[in-house]
C-alpha cells in the first residue's frame, strides 16, 4: 500500500470516531494490477469512502483543511500533513439520472456493499481497508485474472446512468494490461457490457464535449488503442462521425494494402513522439497519425489509369480536423498541432542539407521532425514500407539533428547579425525584413558565410540596392 500510506491516518481518525473507511475506486483497481504484474490505468488519484455522514466527516476532520465542493453528494476533500489531497465519500446510492450523466439525488447509507453497487465496472467496485483486506462483492478481482471489463448488474442501466461510461470502458480496454510481469495482455470488454454499450451509444451525445476528449485522448495513447479504434469505431463516430466515411474505404490504390481507417489505425500504432514521456507530445501525434488521411474520402475520384487519387486530402483533412477539435473544445496548441501535421503530413523528404534547412527555417525543427515521424509512420502503415525507404527516413532524421546539434544557420535568429544591424543603415519597414531574409537564404544555399563582417558587407550591397 505504498501509494497509499498517507491516507491512513485520515482512515484511523475515522475508525477511532467510530465509522468504517476504506480505499475505493482506481486505487484499488490499480493496486490489484500491479500485485499481478500488469501495468495500472494511471489514476494517479486515492478515494476513500466511509459510512460517515458529511456532517459526522466536518467534525471528524474539524482540525484538517478542507475542501467541501462535494458535500452536497457526500465528498470532501480532506488534506494530508503534507498537503496530499484525498477524497472521502459517504457511503451512498443514486437516484435517477434523468440525464444520463449526473444522479438527480443521491441517498446517503451505512452499508459498503450499497454503494459498490452504483459504480461502474466491477474492477472498480472494491474496497480495501488499511490492512490490504479486499472487499469484493462484485467479482472485481476474478475479473482482473481473467482480463474482462465487466458493468456491475444491469449494463444498459448503468450506461442509462451515466453514458460517459461507455468511453470509459473503451479507454480501460486501451490501457489496461500492459505489465513487466503480465506481458502484452489486453483487456478485453465482457459481451454482454459490449452489446449494451454499443445499444447504448447514442447516449454519447449527453456527455459534455471536455469529458468526451479528456477520455479519447487516454485511449488513443493506451497501448491498445488501436484494437480499441478498430472494434469500436462505431461507437466513437457517434462522437466523431469524420472518422466513419472512413471504415472500409477501398483506396483502390496498389501502393496501399489497407482501407483508410485501417491505415490510419496502423500509423497511430506506430508513430513516435518526439519526447515520449511528454504525454501532451504523445497525444497529438497520436491524433495527427489517427487524422492524417481523413480527408480523403472527401477528394477521392478514380483516375483514367484506373487507380484511386486523393488529391488536396491533407488541406482537406485539415479542414476536418479543425471540426473536430472544435467540436471536442480542445485546447488551441493541440489544435494548431494536429492540423498542421494533417496538413504538411504528404511532404517528400530528400536527405538535402539545403534542402532541409530551408524547411526547418518555414515549419521550425521541432515540426519538421514531427512531420517526419508522421510521414514515417504513415508509410509504415502502408503495408509495403521498403527497407531503403526506413533508411531514407533515418538518414534524413539524422542530418536535421546534426544541424541543430551543431548550431547551423536556418533561421534568421541564427544569423551573425539581426534587425537591428540593418535599421542603423535604413529606416525600419518591410525591407529590414527582406534584407535578413534574402542574406539567410544565401547562408543557406553555401553563396555566403554566417561571419558578421561578411554579413554586413553583403547587407550594404543590398541596401545600396534598394530603390
Amino acid at each position: 500500500m505504498m501509494t497509499m500510506h498517507r491516507a491512513d491516518n485520515l482512515m484511523r481518525e475515522l475508525e477511532t470516531a467510530g465509522y468504517e473507511a476504506y480505499y475505493v475506486g482506481g486505487c484499488v483497481r490499480d493496486f490489484v494490477l500491479s500485485g499481478m504484474g500488469l501495468s495500472p490505468a494511471k489514476a494517479g488519484d486515492i478515494d476513500v469512502t466511509t459510512d460517515a455522514t458529511p456532517e459526522e466527516m466536518l467534525d471528524v476532520f474539524r482540525d484538517y483543511r478542507l475542501i467541501e465542493t462535494g458535500l452536497k453528494h457526500g465528498t470532501m476533500t480532506v488534506l494530508t500533513a503534507d498537503g496530499m489531497p484525498v477524497e472521502i465519500t459517504t457511503y451512498r446510492t443514486d437516484g435517477d439520472y434523468s440525464d444520463h450523466r449526473h444522479p438527480d439525488s443521491v441517498a446517503f447509507v451505512r452499508n459498503l456493499e450499497e454503494d459498490l453497487k452504483r459504480r461502474d465496472f466491477t474492477i472498480n467496485a472494491m474496497a480495501m481497508d488499511r490492512s490490504g483486506n479486499l472487499r469484493d462483492p462484485f467479482g472485481g478481482t476474478a475479473d482482473i485474472e481473467k482480463r474482462v471489463i465487466r458493468a456491475v448488474g444491469d449494463p444498459d442501466r448503468r450506461f442509462d446512468e451515466d453514458a460517459l461510461r461507455i468511453m470509459r470502458a473503451l479507454r480501460f480496454a486501451a490501457v489496461l494490461g500492459d505489465g513487466a510481469h503480465g506481458g502484452n495482455v489486453q483487456f478485453t470488454i465482457d459481451q454482454t457490457t459490449e452489446e449494451a454499450m454499443f445499444r447504448k451509444k447514442g447516449l454519447l451525445r449527453n456527455v459534455s464535449s471536455e469529458r468526451i476528449y479528456a477520455e479519447f485522448k487516454k485511449l488513443i495513447t493506451g497501448h491498445h488503442g488501436g484494437d480499441v479504434v478498430r472494434k469500436y469505431v462505431d461507437i466513437l463516430g457517434v462522437v466523431i462521425p469524420q472518422l466513419l466515411p472512413m471504415k472500409g474505404f477501398d483506396q483502390r490504390n496498389p501502393y496501399h494494402k489497407y482501407d483508410i481507417l485501417e491505415h490510419c489505425v496502423r500509423a497511430m500504432e506506430v508513430v513516435r513522439a518526439l519526447d515520449p514521456e511528454d504525454a501532451s507530445k504523445v497525444e497529438y501525434m497520436k491524433m495527427a497519425a489517427l487524422f492524417h488521411d481523413i480527408g480523403k474520402p472527401d477528394t477521392f475520384f478514380i483516375g483514367e489509369d484506373g487507380i484511386g487519387h486523393m488529391y488536396g486530402h491533407p488541406a482537406r483533412g485539415e479542414e476536418i480536423v479543425r471540426e473536430i477539435m472544435a467540436d471536442m473544445k480542445a485546447d488551441r496548441f493541440t489544435t494548431e498541432k494536429v492540423a498542421l501535421l494533417v496538413k504538411y503530413h504528404d511532404l517528400v523528404f530528400q536527405n538535402d542539407r539545403k534542402l532541409l534547412k530551408k524547411w526547418m527555417n518555414k515549419y521550425g525543427a521541432e515540426l519538421l521532425l514531427e512531420i517526419l515521424h508522421i510521414k514515417r509512420a504513415d508509410n509504415i502503415a502502408t503495408g509495403n514500407m521498403s527497407g531503403e525507404l526506413a533508411d531514407k527516413f533515418d538518414a534524413v532524421e539524422q542530418t536535421i539533428a546534426e544541424i541543430v546539434e551543431s548550431s547551423e544557420c536556418f533561421s534568421i535568429k541564427d544569423l551573425a547579425i539581426d534587425g537591428r544591424d540593418v535599421t542603423a543603415a535604413i529606416k525600419e519597414g518591410p525591407e529590414v525584413g527582406m534584407i535578413l531574409q534574402q542574406i539567410l537564404e544565401e547562408v543557406i544555399d553555401g553563396s555566403l558565410e554566417n561571419d558578421r563582417d561578411e554579413l554586413l558587407a553583403r547587407m550594404r550591397e543590398l541596401v545600396k540596392s534598394l530603390p
